[in-house]
C-alpha cells in the first residue's frame, strides 16, 4: 500500500491545495518499507490529484480539502 501525506516541516500540512510537498510511505505487512518526499511545484487541486494518481497513492492523509 502507498500512503500519501500532505507535508511541511515534518508534519501534516493543513491544506491539500496549497501543500508544497507530499510524503509517501510504502507499507507492506504492516511495516513501513520506504518513504519519499516529493515537491508539488506549486500545482493546484486538479494537478495534485493527477500527481497522486501518477505516484500510485492508495490513500491520502491531509488536514483538510
Amino acid at each position: 500500500m502507498r500512503v500519501a501525506v500532505t507535508y511541511e516541516n515534518g508534519e501534516i500540512f493543513q491544506h491539500f491545495g496549497h501543500t508544497a510537498q507530499f510524503k509517501f510511505y510504502d507499507i507492506e505487512n504492516g511495516e513501513i518499507t520506504s518513504t519519499e518526499v516529493v515537491d508539488t511545484n506549486g500545482s493546484g487541486h486538479g494537478a495534485l490529484a493527477g500527481m497522486l494518481s501518477a505516484m500510485k497513492a492508495d490513500v491520502l492523509i491531509c488536514g483538510g480539502i
